[in-house]
């Protein structure tokens, strides 16, 4: 075999060597674009991802503050409530008190009540027998009579009385009884010795 055929087959064997590294290194050069072009691809889904990530994480933030502001608004309405019912509480306990209290006097009241109906029933019986008797003039004079009457008994009592206390401590007539006069003299004067100034 001669050199020429040597070189002839060297050159060939380059040239498909050429071929073949040339064509690998396009389908190479293929897959690279196609994994770019992927890549990329890729990247701009993991972006949307991302930025779909972050929006709900905002809008998830946004949520939970504002789920802690109606807790924390949640949480004074309850302690509002708390108070209002312990106020209520403490109302209606003084409202029991005065309602118990109300009821004594309203049972004290219903006592005098009846009493006054007791007296007023008896006043008027008081009256109407007074307008019975004061209907006609014979019962109207009876009454004047029965009340002229009393008076004069009264006034008789009186005077007898006052007789009665002038006999038992009058003179009746004596100036002298028994060696004592008999009238008593309306001022009594008495003499005291004068004292010693002591020196």
């Amino acid at each position: 075999m001669n050199k020429n055929a040597i070189l002839y087959i060297l050159l060939i064997a380059g040239i498909f060597i050429i071929f073949v590294l040339g064509f690998h290194y396009s389908i190479l050069i293929k897959e690279r674009a196609a994994m770019s072009k992927t890549l990329a691809l890729l990247e701009k889904e993991i972006t949307g991802y991302k930025t779909q990530w972050e929006s709900k994480q905002k809008d998830f933030e946004t949520r939970l503050s504002q789920m802690v502001t109606q807790r924390e608004a949640l949480q004074r309405q309850l302690e509002e409530v708390k108070d209002k019912f312990s106020q209520t509480q403490t109302t209606l306990s003084q409202v029991k008190q005065e309602m118990d209290s109300l009821k004594g006097e309203n049972k004290l009241l219903s006592n005098k009540a009846v009493a006054l109906e007791g007296k007023l029933y008896s006043l008027n019986e008081e009256k109407s027998e007074l307008e019975r008797r004061l209907s006609s003039l014979k019962e109207l004079k009876k009454a004047i009579k029965e009340a002229r009457t009393k008076e004069y008994k009264k006034r008789f009592e009186v005077a007898r009385r006052i007789n009665e206390e002038a006999v038992l401590t009058g003179n009746r007539g004596y100036l002298l009884k028994d060696g004592k006069p008999t009238l008593h003299p309306k001022y009594i004067i008495r003499v005291l010795p004068a004292r010693a100034n002591p020196e």
